[in-house]
């Protein structure tokens, strides 16, 4: 089995609706997101030979989902999200919110990446996303 990786990084907020505690208010982290690929063999001709898959390929591909969510406010699409989005539009500020359909958690973000990646034909295998430097989720399929 053969395996490649490669990561990215972003800053993005998120606002968990629902829930009570320390991370109740709207809040934002510094994520890294790796990413895993694998094969059980190698491109055998073409321009991919040798390989699981070109690197660059894949690092667009991590750019294109860091560019998701970069520097924006992730907000569940539900009636508190968009209640809360209602209330940030009146303010001076322009906020770029993103609407996701789950709790922007850890773990529901490294399955929302995971599979973003595989629909774009990549043999995605893992998923590794750090919301802190020492909390990660790991989302695979297995």
């Amino acid at each position: 089995m053969f395996k490649i990786k490669s990561e990215a990084q972003f800053d993005m907020a998120h606002y968990l609706s629902g829930y009570k505690g320390k991370c109740s208010n709207i809040h934002g982290h510094r994520y890294r997101l790796i990413v895993k690929l694998k094969s059980e063999t190698l491109h055998a001709d073409g321009q991919l030979r040798g390989m699981v898959d070109d690197f660059s390929n894949f690092k667009n591909s991590l750019k294109e989902i860091e560019e998701i969510f970069d520097h924006k406010l992730i907000l569940e699409d539900n009636e508190e999200g968009k209640a809360l989005a209602k209330k940030l539009a009146d303010l001076p500020n322009d906020f770029d919110i993103y609407f996701v359909n789950y709790r922007p958690t850890a773990e529901e973000m490294s399955r929302d990446i995971f599979n973003r990646l595989k629909e774009k034909g990549l043999s995605v295998c893992e998923v590794e996303l750090f919301e802190t430097p020492n909390n990660s989720c790991i989302y695979t399929e297995d």
